[in-house]
């Protein structure tokens, strides 16, 4: 896909090229771990027979009460485990049983568990390991299913397999449906150690990383592009805000002295160009990074986003070391519309002048900066000077009143052809409002002055 040519332009100017778009994260499809097929079912039912049996209120078949009464063929129902049904404690049990084990089995011995009853969600599952008696309660109507996610933020199962790196079952579990603060927690264990897959995984499925600003950062530092890569492919696992003070500490840093990152920079404002602020782009010209100000004006929504600044950054460049730097800087604040007449800009035009930075007078010049102001009168010092490629540049700009008087300004001794060169210029610049010269048998015989 081709990108904006504001983009391109100002990357070019960096020597940047964009980088590739970022594929956005989908909730993934629900997996089926095949919890119907041979040995998963039969695993997962002897799990939930030794809860049942496990139980400290079990009493076996042939020791109830009612048994006595059973016909034959009921006793034999009754005492075959196979046609026993499971309540959601016992069933939460035996999943709590499975994931203690130090090697899980299949994924499908897991969901043949999950898939014996309806559930809401996983942590309704929870509540029930928790709670005997919530299947009855909810049965009858004096809780809803809602209000088993009270405690949820407690379950462990979610952190256990991100823990060991299972990745069959994060996917079940979460498919299950697991609250966000669930995801949140679990999230923060895949940052731990860190584990990419289990990351793109949970954030997948929701998982906000707002509560990770501080192991993010640490990411940031280390350089870690792949990790930032992955969490802008999740648009809500951070907010802008969040990415925001990101980039606020890596500038700290960098103005600490510290290394400052252009790949995080050209990574996160491609994908968040949200971030591209005012003091932002202040920040990077105090920097004096011409990628970093470069990338910020690439990916702003508009030039327009600067215009209350635009004072405070021709300070900024102005007062930069070196021509090369200063014309660099000023080719992209020109870019965004950030250069007009000003004092400043004037004194400016005239030092350039003085010194000769041709580059550097025509951009200014081209913007509207104002050449012949009394207290900077630029052209009026290249007259003088007989600088004729400066006056050339300077009589195409913005000059404030008829130049006539200029000519006052030329040295003394000046010959006769300077005299003709310096008029055709004005002329040429179409600038002077009344003939200049006179001739007489080709010979120049006076030259009225405008006073």
């Amino acid at each position: 896909m081709a990108h904006e040519p504001r983009v391109e332009w100002f990357l070019v100017k960096a020597n940047l090229n964009p980088p590739l778009r970022l594929s956005r994260l989908t909730i993934p499809a629900d997996q089926d771990f095949l919890p119907f097929d041979l040995p998963n079912s039969v695993i997962a039912h002897n799990l939930l027979v030794q809860a049942r049996k496990c139980s400290p209120n079990y009493k076996p078949p042939e020791s109830q009460v009612w048994h006595l009464v059973r016909t034959r063929s009921q006793k034999a129902t009754a005492c075959n485990t196979s046609n026993w049904t499971f309540t959601k404690h016992e069933i939460a049990r035996a999943f709590d049983e499975l994931l203690d084990q130090s090697t899980l089995p299949p994924t499908g011995v897991a969901q043949a568990l999950l898939m014996q009853t309806s559930l809401s969600s996983i942590d309704e599952l929870w509540g029930h390991l928790h709670d005997q008696s919530l299947e009855k309660k909810m049965r009858s109507k004096r809780l809803s299913s809602d209000l088993t996610q009270l405690n949820a933020a407690a379950m462990t199962w979610l952190d256990k397999v991100v823990s060991l790196d299972n990745f069959n079952y994060i996917h079940l579990i979460c498919q299950a449906k697991v609250s966000q603060a669930v995801l949140d927690k679990a999230l923060g264990i895949a940052l731990s150690k860190p584990s990419l897959r289990a990351m793109k995984l949970l954030l997948s499925f929701g998982a906000d990383a707002s509560s990770y600003l501080e192991t993010i950062d640490l990411h940031i530092q280390a350089g870690n592009l792949e990790f930032i890569e992955l969490l802008l492919s999740a648009p809500g696992s951070l907010g802008i805000g969040a990415w925001k003070e990101c980039l606020d500490r890596e500038i700290s840093r960098a103005e600490s002295g510290g290394t400052f990152s252009i790949s995080f920079v050209l990574l996160l404002l491609s994908n968040r160009p949200e971030v591209a602020s005012a003091s932002l782009l202040l920040s990077t010209l105090r920097l004096k990074n011409l990628e970093a100000t470069a990338i910020v004006m690439a990916y702003s929504t508009s030039s327009q986003v600067f215009y209350d600044i635009r004072h405070q950054t021709f300070d900024v460049v102005s007062h930069y070391r070196g021509d090369d730097a200063r014309f660099a800087f000023f080719t992209l604040l020109s870019q965004c519309g950030l250069i007009e007449d000003s004092l400043q800009a004037r004194e400016e035009v005239f030092r350039n002048v003085k010194d000769r930075h041709v580059r550097l007078v025509k951009l200014l010049v081209g913007d509207g900066v104002a050449v012949d102001e009394p207290s900077c009168n630029a052209l009026q010092w290249a007259v003088s000077q007989l600088d004729f490629e400066m006056m050339e540049i300077l009589t195409r700009g913005n000059i404030t009143r008829p130049p006539t008087y200029l000519l006052t300004s030329l040295p003394e001794g000046v010959s006769e052809k300077d005299i003709v060169h310096v008029t055709a210029i004005l002329r040429s610049g179409d600038v002077c409002r009344q003939s200049l010269v006179r001739e007489d048998n080709g010979h120049i015989t006076s030259i009225p002055l405008v006073k």
